[in-house]
């Protein structure tokens, strides 16, 4: 059907070779691929084919994958340069994305709060027939934002199977590192299983409704001012038991009578029971 064609030089956009020519990248209405023949497309009239080093190429034949190219300049046999062949491009090159849900939209947590959260990804498509099977599907044109809009709906799957096992203070506040690891490994393999490799997912904001936040942080800080408090505590009572140990000390060197010792020694260990039961309590 084809041959990989070596040390030959073309003109630039060869009207001889099908190639996949762009102009708009990186942006949302940047297409992931490009297929041929399109309306109005005669591929009698072409010999060859082209694949950058940053594309792969799904190559069909009456409907039957007959392979899948990587970078270079391919000869179409005379029995390929008929109806019925097909020739896919589609993007492999690193994708940025922004995702977002909104809070209106967002996902129930363990206690029934609804949680939203936006962030951004980084991926590439490194399985294209898997991709071209399994997400695109027969579509006859795939942006960035269609794949946006796809992922979007997959993270909000995920994201039900990780929320429902957190309360939502614990997502937001005392778990968040642990949730976005989560997250992270859930997708990796979720893409995997499409032909997509995730190369970074960072989200960049968790929200709740604001009634929650707000209770959220003030348990959280009258849990931080406990913890100064038992801190504080504790100290106190290392000092009281260091004040004890100098006591034996001038007792042993005959500094202090045999009484004083016994009743400043009384003294401190109430001191140190008072200060054990207010760090129980």
């Amino acid at each position: 059907m084809y041959k990989e064609i070596k040390n030959k030089r073309f003109e630039d956009q060869d009207p001889k070779i099908i190639a996949w020519h762009r102009e708009d990248r990186g942006n949302l209405n940047t297409p992931l691929m490009f297929s041929f023949p399109q309306s109005g497309d005669n591929i009698k009239h072409k010999k060859f084919f082209a694949v950058k080093d940053y594309e792969k190429v799904l190559f069909y034949n009456k409907g039957e994958l007959i392979g899948v190219l990587g970078g270079g300049i391919y000869e179409l046999d005379k029995k390929a340069r008929i109806k019925g062949t097909e020739i896919v491009w589609i993007d492999t090159s690193f994708i940025e994305i922004p995702w977002g849900i909104a809070q209106s939209n967002g996902i129930p947590s363990k206690d029934g709060y609804i949680v939203g959260l936006h962030g951004d990804l980084k991926l590439k498509i490194n399985d294209v027939k898997v991709f071209y099977n399994d997400v695109v599907a027969g579509v006859k044109s795939w942006t960035s934002q269609d794949l946006r809009e796809w992922i979007k709906s997959l993270l909000h799957t995920s994201l039900r199977d990780i929320f429902k096992n957190y309360n939502a203070k614990n997502i937001i506040l005392e778990d968040r590192e642990r949730v976005i690891n989560l997250v992270t490994s859930k997708i990796t393999e979720e893409f995997l299983r499409y032909g997509l490799e995730l190369d970074s997912l960072n989200i960049i904001g968790i929200k709740t409704s604001d009634n929650a936040e707000k209770l959220f942080k003030q348990e959280k800080q009258s849990r931080e001012h406990s913890l100064t408090q038992q801190q504080n505590i504790q100290k106190h009572i290392d000092e009281l038991k260091n004040k004890l140990k100098e006591l034996q000390d001038l007792l042993l060197n005959d500094e202090i009578s045999q009484d004083d010792y016994e009743k400043k020694k009384k003294q401190i260990q109430i001191f140190i029971k008072e200060a054990q039961e207010e760090l129980k309590n």
